[in-house]
């Protein structure tokens, strides 16, 4: 038994009310579905995830892997787990059915990759790492390579690895010392040192295919000069089978606050004897490909956080409705109450609510971006999807991975003392989390992204359309009263946002210094408001459904006891108001303290 709680309930109204997914259906690519099918896949994913997963999550956090003999060893639970995951098909579900995928939407996938995250993080991420890989190498590497490494990924047989970082090399990724030489046969030699590699060794597969920056000697230095290479742990024969050791040896596993189930690995690339790898691609292309399963990563820590969030919410909401504690100020000789009862307690769980689902409906809305930008039959309606995706990857990363560990903490505070102790899986959740504001590019990084690169993409295009966009749905919601105040807190916020993305546009020119100062604030203003906006749109496809029901937007405290739906509808318009009043309305307060020009953290001498 788990802990483990999902709401299956959010996400149907997230797929067929808000996102209507039945629109894929429509477009070649999926044209041999049906929406039973799509609904069968996302129980069915859900099912797996909550009742085979997260019965392993505590084991894998305490037990954690360890080296012997020179090969990482996960936690035991893991192996039988791993092996029913890989034979019901899960690691190729979105993948091509050429090389043993299923060819499922980005969209139907959303749902269960984030029960698969909440239910066991640190093991979803040997499976999660796999399927990146292997698209890589599906997308780029010669029709060989793809034949002979692809379909063992998306099976399972074989693990994969993405090899960026180095001890020389953090975030700047051109000051990578690997080095690759060239061979008569048209191989590599590689010799280097990557660090900080997720799955980088264990014993759930035959073989792991790392994908392995280097540069080859005489190549520039710096990002351009970088290629990148297939390495296999065990060599891969032309006729697939697998051949001797390849030289990629563990130094080490590095001992971490979470995710302590997945193996982070120090790996050596032929240090003792010769290490071979395949080009992919072409020579000094390797940043251009590695950016592909970069982004493709970056959604997903965001989907991450998102998991951890909504499930240390069911947690910490569960928890509130049953902890009796203390009488209620307004009738203090009645005795205890449920703490859900306490002013403070149903705030936080409001703030959490809102930041949890909403950050959810952020992640669905970038992978139908992404199911659009690659299978729409309008080439329009294409190029959309991809500005609007590109915008959104590093506010889905970092707004949802910082507001994920908030989450989680307020889910601590409500357990009080108890939410310290390992008794419960809120203190797991925790320090789970915290790495996704960490890895695929710290959240600082996603900040000068967004700043300096998203900005100015198409002369600034990609900006305006949003702001457009969110300028559009205000107009046409403003005179519904049940949402008047949430449309005025999202009128505050875009009015905020195109006040500092002006301040910014005309400030890095003359004091670049002093417009990075406000990257990091200037992403987490644009998360309140697209999560402020996608809110505000879900209260409004709530109000209609109300209506629908029950006659009135407004239902009664009775009608919400006796009807879960209506409960559930009316909880949506609910959270959209106190998002506008506790988030959005201090947007113009942010905005003044951005654009102020205050040079005070610039100036301290520390």
């Amino acid at each position: 038994m788990s802990h483990f709680i999902f709401d299956k309930r959010d996400w149907a109204f997230i797929l067929h009310e808000q996102l209507h997914v039945s629109r894929l259906l429509a477009w070649d690519k999926f044209s041999d579905y049906d929406l039973e099918t799509f609904d069968q896949v996302v129980e069915e994913g859900i099912r797996f995830a909550v009742e085979v997963m997260a019965p392993i999550n505590e084991i894998g956090d305490r037990e954690g892997c360890r080296v012997v003999d020179g090969q990482v060893k996960v936690p035991e639970a893991f192996k039988p787990v791993y092996k029913a995951h890989v034979e019901a098909g899960w690691l190729g579900l979105i993948h091509s059915p050429e090389f043993g995928g299923q060819g499922v939407p980005l969209t139907i996938a959303a749902p269960i990759g984030e029960a698969t995250s909440g239910a066991a993080m640190a093991f979803a991420m040997y499976g999660g790492l796999t399927h990146s890989a292997g698209h890589l190498i599906e997308a780029f590497a010669a029709d060989e390579l793809k034949q002979r490494f692809v379909e063992k990924m998306y099976s399972g047989t074989w693990g994969g690895t993405m090899c960026l970082t180095e001890p020389s090399a953090g975030s700047e990724v051109g000051d990578l010392r690997t080095k690759a030489t060239p061979q008569d046969d048209g191989t590599f030699l590689i010799e280097g040192q990557k660090i900080f590699i997720s799955g980088g060794d264990h014993d759930m597969v035959d073989n792991i295919i790392h994908l392995v920056l280097a540069r080859v000697e005489g190549d520039p230095h710096g990002t351009k000069g970088i290629s990148l290479f297939i390495v296999p742990k065990y060599w891969v024969n032309e006729d697939g089978s697998i051949g001797d050791r390849n030289n990629v040896n563990v130094v080490g596993i590095e001992h971490k606050m979470g995710i302590n189930g997945s193996a982070t690995c120090q790996l050596s690339f032929g240090e003792d004897g010769p290490c071979r790898g395949y080009l992919v691609g072409q020579q000094r292309s390797g940043i251009m490909y590695m950016f592909q399963m970069m982004n493709e990563a970056r959604i997903a820590c965001g989907q991450q956080g998102a998991a951890q969030a909504n499930a240390a919410y069911q947690q910490a909401l569960t928890y509130a409705r049953d902890r009796v504690q203390g009488p209620l100020l307004t009738n203090p000789g009645a005795g205890s109450t449920a703490i859900i009862n306490h002013p403070d307690v149903r705030r936080n769980l409001l703030f959490m609510k809102a930041y949890s689902e909403g950050t959810r409906a952020l992640l669905a809305q970038a992978s139908y971006w992404a199911d659009t930008a690659l299978h729409a039959p309008d080439e329009a309606e294409r190029a959309f999807a991809q500005d609007c995706l590109d915008l959104v990857t590093p506010i889905a990363k970092a707004y949802s991975t910082d507001k994920a560990f908030k989450v989680c903490e307020l889910a601590v505070q409500i357990y009080g003392g108890y939410g310290f102790l390992k008794d419960y899986p809120i203190e797991q959740y925790l320090r789970d989390t915290k790495i996704t504001s960490l890895y695929e590019g710290t959240n600082g990084i996603q900040a000068l992204d967004l700043m300096g690169r998203k900005m100015r993409q198409k002369g600034g295009a990609l900006f305006l359309n949003y702001i457009q966009r969110v300028g559009a749905f205000i107009a046409e919601n403003k005179d519904r009263p049940e949402l008047a105040e949430a449309i005025a807190g999202l009128e505050a916020g875009q009015a905020a946002l195109g006040e500092v993305a002006f301040w910014l546009q005309s400030t890095a020119p003359q004091d670049i210094n002093l417009a990075v100062l406000q990257a990091t604030p200037f992403l987490e203003l644009f998360g309140d408001v697209m999560v402020g906006q996608l809110l505000t749109e879900q209260a409004a496809i709530a109000s209609a459904a109300l209506v629908k029901r029950i006659g009135t937007a407004e239902p009664s405290v009775e009608q919400r006891e006796q009807d879960a739906e209506v409960r559930f509808y009316a909880g949506k318009i609910e959270t959209a108001r106190f998002f506008a009043q506790e988030v959005l309305a201090f947007a113009k307060a942010k905005a003044r303290t951005m654009t102020r020009g205050s040079r005070a953290a610039l100036d301290m001498v520390f």
